[in-house]
């Protein structure tokens, strides 16, 4: 399609016993803590989606403001807007960041960051991610017109990070690999827009 960014970010379990839950809650609450004592790192992955194929991208993320890249398109945000820029098509898309996403393609800084009341979250057990072992977290929106539909994370057992994270909307699924973390001071300058740069860019804005 057109936008792969705006393409991917659209895309009840069983209950276990209480322990296992509570195991699923402490993963997750690992995973928060570790990436906001990180403050600022930097993310590479790979993505793949039926009929899409794979592709590599990166993100960095610094507080609540972000930069993502995935191929040709790039999209930034400063904290309160959203910008997603186009080059083919010399377009500049501005919006009002969603705060209330886990969609990696739409909020990183939220990514890993599940809230108890929004999610029912069961532990499934390990599996292998390429050669490392896996602790397997599967979540379910409590509400049943979320717009993302389930989502199974895999969690590096020996060091808690988040390996590979399966969106399932409405029975399509996209699988990101996260192949490295890097926590890492992020130059500023990637959150800010400089409307100069992109001065014969159309810029549409939803604000």
């Amino acid at each position: 399609m057109k936008h792969l960014i705006l393409t991917l970010a659209f895309a009840c379990a069983a209950l276990l016993p209480a322990s296992a839950d509570n195991l699923s809650e402490s993963i997750l609450r690992h995973v928060t803590s570790t990436l906001r004592e990180y403050g600022d790192y930097e993310v590479r992955f790979t993505v793949s989606a039926e009929g899409m194929g794979t592709t590599s991208g990166e993100y960095a993320v610094s507080g609540d403001r972000y930069r993502i890249r995935i191929r040709q398109q790039e999209q930034f945000s400063d904290g309160k807007n959203r910008y997603e820029i186009y080059d083919a098509d010399r377009e500049v898309v501005i919006d009002r960041i969603d705060t209330n996403t886990h969609d990696l393609f739409t909020n990183p800084t939220r990514a890993f960051d599940f809230a108890p009341e929004e999610f029912d979250s069961t532990y499934k057990g390990r599996e292998k991610v390429g050669r490392k072992e896996a602790d397997v977290v599967r979540l379910t929106p409590r509400n049943a017109h979320a717009a993302q539909g389930t989502i199974t994370l895999y969690f590096d057992a020996t060091t808690g990070l988040p390996l590979r994270i399966d969106y399932d909307y409405q029975g399509e699924q996209i699988t990101v690999t996260l192949n490295r973390i890097t926590p890492k001071e992020i130059d500023a300058s990637l959150f800010v827009f400089d409307p100069a740069r992109y001065a014969d860019y159309e810029i549409i804005d939803f604000r």
